[in-house]
């Protein structure tokens, strides 16, 4: 069975998100050698992370180290699957003259696996739908997403969130995916407050 593993928003290249989501580094150099050491630890080379977008941080006129930090792909010791997210569609829009070929190009030569918009999963016979925007979430999948980084919290009626912040920076794997899938269905979609929360 093919060993794979979810995560999103690392925003790398820049101090910014460190301070707003109050991740525990000096900066964002130390937080991307410190998640190289934890991936590295949870995988090995024929591995597979899906990286469900703002693996780098890029915001106009702020500073962005997103050319470092994309070919620092290399150092993971697994293939890494990136769908693209919010700061991904900025970069390509101001750097790749909005041409998504031409940077999933780059990304490719720089080491990634490959570059998607959006992608479809069969995980243990649940169809998985993954997404950076969780408000791109289609019915009768599972949907996968990111974005929101602690803010919603793991659990949505229609799906999961693997953001970094919510996993003490590592990565999700197929186990315990399978936990949150069998919790989100046994447990959280089935409580009132939680489904309170959920809409």
């Amino acid at each position: 069975m093919e060993e794979i593993f979810f995560t999103s928003d690392t925003h790398f290249g820049n101090d910014l998100p460190l301070k707003r989501e109050y991740r525990p580094f000096e900066n964002w150099k130390s937080f991307l050698v410190k998640t190289t050491k934890i991936w590295n630890k949870q995988t090995g080379k024929d591995a597979i992370i899906y990286h469900l977008g703002d693996y780098i941080d890029y915001v106009p006129n702020r500073e962005s180290n997103w050319e470092f930090s994309l070919n620092w792909v290399k150092n993971f010791k697994a293939k890494i699957i990136l769908i693209i997210g919010n700061n991904e569609e900025r970069l390509i829009k101001d750097h790749f003259n909005n041409d998504f070929n031409a940077f999933r190009d780059y990304c490719i030569n720089a080491g990634f696996k490959d570059v998607k918009k959006e992608d479809y999963l069969d995980i243990n016979g649940v169809k998985c739908y993954l997404n950076h925007f969780p408000r791109k979430f289609k019915e009768g999948y599972l949907n996968i997403f990111g974005h929101t980084h602690r803010t919603t919290g793991i659990w949505k009626p229609f799906g999961l969130n693997v953001g970094c912040d919510l996993n003490h920076f590592r990565l999700v794997d197929r186990q315990e995916l399978n936990r949150l899938i069998y919790d989100k269905n046994k447990y959280w979609d089935n409580d009132i407050d939680t489904n309170c929360m959920g809409k």
